[in-house]
């Protein structure tokens, strides 16, 4: 299956976390673990996905080089066998449990990451079309920091790191937004 994924990536800092789970839509917890394969590349586009017990394998790119928002995703469906087979030797991996929130009147899927990355979270809200992100973009103020084009920070590359090495930055970036 391929389907054009428009999308808006947001840090929650440490004393945010709280307000956003507020919205968390009771029952919404899905496991879900993403093993990204070695391409040869800076960032790693093909992954390997556990999402409770359903099992992907997923390749994402942007339609526009130097713009996160707008991906072209294509999804094949695997057995658990064929994930485990494939996953096997791969280390690069990002754990978290995901959450369905209601904010806004839209709902977003909030990211609480485990493992190597325990301490972040990332909001996410996708959109139907070009329209509907002008729309959100007018008028929902969420006053959180917005990562959709921040590289380091996306799942290829978070793949490669730990939340320690990744505080300095966040930390960072919390001090310029």
């Amino acid at each position: 299956m391929q389907e054009l994924e428009i999308e808006k990536r947001f840090y929650i800092p440490e004393e945010k976390i709280d307000k956003i789970r507020a919205h968390i839509i009771p029952n919404s917890s899905i496991y879900m673990n993403d093993f990204y394969v070695p391409n040869g590349k800076m960032h790693k586009d093909l992954r390997l996905r556990q999402k409770d017990d359903h099992y992907m394998i997923t390749r994402k790119r942007p339609v526009k080089n130097d713009n996160l928002t707008t991906m072209l995703e294509t999804t094949i469906e695997l057995s658990k066998h064929e994930f485990d087979a494939l996953s096997s030797n791969i280390k690069t991996n990002v754990e978290k449990e995901r959450f369905i929130i209601d904010m806004f009147n839209r709902h977003g899927e909030l990211d609480i990451f485990r493992g190597r990355h325990k301490g972040l979270v990332i909001l996410e809200f996708e959109f139907k079309n070009n329209s509907d992100l002008l729309d959100f973009e007018k008028n929902v103020q969420l006053d959180l920091i917005d990562v959709t084009n921040i590289e380091w920070i996306a799942g290829g590359k978070l793949a490669e790191t730990n939340f320690n090495q990744l505080k300095p930055k966040l930390t960072q970036l919390e001090k310029i937004c």
